[in-house]
């Protein structure tokens, strides 16, 4: 869990990696908006995360955490938004990636509430923001 705490996002570029070598162009063209949709999400959560600062479990409840991890605020998980903002960007273009992209982001929201760094509502805003970020990215994209 530490570590798909840590670096569940490297598992999810690899995924992209392998859209990009399966699909070609198409798939470089699905990961740029995959990272587009990430960036707009870490967008809006930097702006909600200091309208509504709350401190992460390890700080409030002070215990250590599993995994080292400055004191910022907690609402709502970048890692949980950006990881579903990516997953749900891929689906678009490869269901069957982006499925297993969905169930590598679940599993990495699940493992910060394990190592405790977030709260079930952090990491479950998380999700439900980057996904509805990559819905309005590819919306907006296919629009241009």
């Amino acid at each position: 869990m530490a570590h798909m705490a840590a670096k569940g996002p490297l598992w999810l570029f690899f995924v992209m990696g392998v859209l990009v070598l399966t699909n070609g162009a198409a798939g470089l063209w699905s990961d740029v908006e995959a990272v587009v949709a990430a960036a707009a999400t870490r967008g809006v959560n930097e702006l909600i995360g200091r309208a509504r600062h709350r401190d992460r479990p390890f700080v409030q409840e002070g215990f250590v955490p599993l995994i080292e991890h400055e004191p910022s605020f907690s609402f709502p998980s970048n890692h949980s938004a950006c990881g579903f903002a990516l997953a749900v960007a891929v689906c678009f273009a490869n269901p069957l990636l982006g499925a297993l992209m969905l169930l590598l982001a679940a599993v990495m929201a699940y493992s910060r509430l394990y190592v405790g760094v977030h709260y079930p509502l952090d990491v479950t805003a998380g999700a439900v923001i980057g996904s509805l970020v990559a819905w309005g990215v590819h919306l907006l994209l296919k629009m241009l």
